[in-house]
């Protein structure tokens, strides 16, 4: 077979979606950095050339039950050395609403792994350039019948010249013996509750 033609670079005026959602994606990076180098290489490279609306028919709701308002899409499936990652947007341009489920590998279950975990993922997201989370608070919820500590941020997005609020939830949940997280991320005139009102729709399954 011959070899694959480098891929082009997106052109500057491409689409808003594919930008926010590649956004969301770096955020998720946070976790490979608990898994070395050569796990973040290798989903970095998996997540740029592969993820994107419209990925095909997948199981997105496997780890969580959850509703988003409106139609969504399934921009990332990825399972890879005991990791499971599933990402969901609604079909605004940009989504408005981006909900991330993980699993995490059985090397980093515990409460320092997954303290790690936490801390490293919210420092991909706030330096990523387009979001500025700069408030931060902490609020005991529940999910899957069991208490979290959710960690709340509220800030705003930038999308070309248009700001927007938004709002970011991420929490942990051990169900079944194995260490679950979400991460809702909204932005626009009210996201803190639209964010809330997803999360409460979350469900372990």
């Amino acid at each position: 077979m011959p070899q694959a033609a480098p891929v082009p670079p997106t052109p500057s005026g491409g689409s808003n979606t594919a930008k926010w959602v590649a956004l969301g994606c770096g955020g998720c990076l946070g976790v490979t950095v608990l898994a070395g180098l050569t796990l973040a290489f290798f989903i970095n490279r998996t997540m740029r050339f592969t993820v994107g609306p419209d990925q095909g028919s997948v199981d997105s709701q496997e780890l969580f039950t959850y509703t988003i308002p409106g139609e969504t899409q399934t921009i990332l499936n990825m399972g890879m050395f005991g990791m499971q990652m599933i990402q969901v947007a609604n079909t605004d341009s940009p989504p408005s609403i981006l909900l991330t489920m993980g699993q995490l590998p059985s090397y980093l279950k515990g409460n320092d792994a997954q303290q790690s975990f936490v801390e490293e993922f919210q420092n991909s997201i706030t330096t990523e350039g387009n979001y500025q989370l700069t408030e931060q608070r902490v609020e005991e919820r529940t999910l899957c019948d069991q208490p979290v500590s959710v960690v709340i941020q509220t800030g705003s997005f930038e999308d070309g010249t248009t700001t927007y609020n938004a709002a970011s939830l991420l929490t942990l949940v051990e169900h079944n013996n194995d260490a679950r997280f979400v991460w809702v991320l909204a932005h626009g005139d009210a996201p803190q509750t639209t964010a809330d009102q997803v999360f409460a729709t979350l469900d372990c399954r």
